[in-house]
C-alpha cells in the first residue's frame, strides 16, 4: 500500500504544485474582473494547496506508523478539512451555474462576488470548527496517525460521509443534469451558438465525471468500514483498511484534475 501511495502521490505532488501555483498567478494577477467563478476557484486552489501540503506527511505517517501527537493532529485537521472543502466548493460552483442558466433574471439578485466570498468564509469556518470539535469530543484514542485501529463505530465519520459527500454529490448531479438540459434546449433554438453550447455541455460533463470517479469510491469504502465496525466483522478489517488507502489516493488525485477546472474557468473569463 505504501508503494502504491508513492507511485500515485509523487506525480500528484510533481504536477499539482506547479499547476496550482500557475493557477494562483493567473487568477490573482492576470484576471481583472471579479466574478463568482473567480471567487470559488481561488478558494478551491487554497483547499487544494493545503491538501498538497499534507500529502508528504501522510506518506511518512503511513510508512513509519507515526504515533498520534500534536503534529499528527495538525496534519489530520488540515487533511480532513480541505478534502470536504474541495467537494463543497465544487458543489457551490454547480449551484452557481444552475442559478445563472436556469434563472437568468433572478441570478442578478441572487449572485454576486461578495455573496460568493461570504458563503466561502462561512463554509471554511464551519469545517474548521467541526474538525476541532470532532477531535475534542471523540473519546476514542487511536495510537497511530491516520489509522483507525479500534472497531468502535465512528458516528462522526458517518455524519461526515453523508453531509460531506453524498448530499453534495446529489446536488452536483441534479444541477449538472438540469444545466445540460437547459443548454440542449437553447441549442435547439439557437443554431448559431451550437459550438459554444456544446463546449459548455462538455465541460460540465467532464467536471461531473471527475467529481464522481475521484470521490465516490473513497466515501463508499468509508461506509463499508462503518458497516464492518457495526457488524463486528473483524476478519474484513485488513481488506477494508487497504481499500480505504487505495481509494484515498484516487480522491487526492483530484488536486491535479482540478487544474482542468481552472483552465476552463480562465477560458470562461476570456469569452
Amino acid at each position: 500500500i505504501v508503494l502504491f501511495q508513492l507511485i500515485v502521490y509523487i506525480p500528484v505532488l510533481s504536477l499539482g504544485i506547479p499547476l496550482t501555483m500557475t493557477a494562483f498567478w493567473v487568477f490573482c494577477c492576470k484576471l481583472k474582473r471579479w466574478t463568482e467563478t473567480r471567487v470559488y476557484m481561488i478558494n478551491l486552489m487554497v483547499a487544494d494547496s493545503f491538501l498538497l501540503f499534507a500529502l508528504p506527511f501522510l506518506i511518512y505517517f503511513n510508512k513509519y506508523d507515526h504515533p498520534v501527537d500534536k503534529l499528527c493532529i495538525t496534519i489530520q485537521n488540515i487533511y480532513f478539512t480541505n478534502m470536504p472543502m474541495s467537494i463543497l466548493i465544487i458543489t457551490l460552483i454547480a449551484i452557481d451555474r444552475y442559478i445563472a442558466i436556469k434563472f437568468p433574471l433572478k441570478a442578478k439578485i441572487l449572485r454576486s462576488p461578495l455573496k460568493s466570498a461570504s458563503i466561502c468564509v462561512f463554509v471554511w469556518l464551519t469545517l474548521i470548527v467541526y474538525s476541532y470539535l470532532r477531535r475534542n469530543l471523540d473519546d476514542r484514542k487511536e495510537k497511530l496517525c491516520f489509522q483507525k485501529e479500534t472497531v468502535q463505530p465512528n458516528y462522526s465519520m458517518l455524519f461526515s460521509v453523508i453531509f460531506g459527500y453524498f448530499i453534495p454529490s446529489g446536488i452536483v448531479i441534479f444541477c449538472s443534469v438540469q444545466v445540460i438540459k437547459c443548454l440542449k434546449k437553447k441549442m435547439a433554438t439557437s443554431p448559431h451558438e451550437t459550438k459554444l453550447i456544446q463546449k459548455a455541455i462538455h465541460i460540465i460533463s467532464v467536471n461531473l465525471c471527475v467529481f464522481v470517479v475521484c470521490f465516490l469510491p473513497f466515501y463508499i469504502t468509508l461506509l463499508f468500514r462503518f458497516a464492518v465496525d457495526v457488524a463486528g466483522a473483524c476478519s474484513l478489517l485488513l481488506e477494508v483498511r487497504a481499500s480505504i488507502r487505495i481509494c484515498a489516493c484516487l480522491a487526492n488525485f483530484n488536486c491535479c484534475l482540478d487544474a482542468f477546472c481552472y483552465y476552463f474557468a480562465a477560458r470562461e473569463f476570456q469569452e
